[in-house]
């Protein structure tokens, strides 16, 4: 097989992809446009080195991994706060911006593992995989990044009931 041909056989499943990795993309950097130059600059990596992907990894698992590769090559020295804006617009925050805020905070490394294990389905092996990590290590990590949400989901739901008591006492007849 020509390598032309096996390059044309991988371009089709990364247009399918685009949607996914875009928000991955997304999701790393946290801005839209500097996120579509990484994007970008990975797609063009994938197809100018298609003979490094094998075909017994997902063709998806292999296409996160290159962008979290390209991104930790080139920009990790440069990683900025997300802004807890643009995080709330990609995830649609239902929780009084309490979620975006949490994230916010989250080194991308953590943020991705979240994207990977509960938006896109990957296991823990997957996922683990796609960031250069073991199994193990994404699943100690999910489990305590999942319960320091929780707490602050349960502080937050607290501070607002006592400033609506407050509220209320201060709206109520003497």
């Amino acid at each position: 097989m020509q390598a032309e041909d096996f390059h044309d056989q991988i371009r089709p499943g990364l247009i399918a992809l685009l949607p996914r990795l875009k928000r991955f993309a997304d999701v790393l950097v946290g801005e839209r446009a500097e996120a579509t130059a990484l994007l970008r600059r990975a797609l063009n990596a994938m197809l100018a080195e298609q003979h490094r992907y094998r075909r017994d990894i997902a063709l998806d698992a292999f296409a996160f991994a290159e962008i979290y590769r390209t991104w930790r090559a080139e920009l990790s020295d440069t990683e900025e706060a997300i802004e807890e804006e643009s995080l709330a617009a990609l995830i649609g925050d239902d929780a009084g911006g309490e979620t975006a805020r949490f994230l916010a905070g989250l080194p991308a490394e953590h943020r991705l593992m979240l994207l990977l294990v509960y938006g896109e389905g990957f296991d823990d092996a997957q996922a683990g995989r796609v960031l250069d990590i073991s199994a193990d290590m994404v699943a100690a990590r999910l489990v305590r990044i999942c319960g320091a949400f929780a707490d602050r989901l349960s502080a937050a739901r607290r501070k607002r009931r006592a400033a609506g008591a407050e509220a209320l006492r201060q709206v109520a007849p003497s």
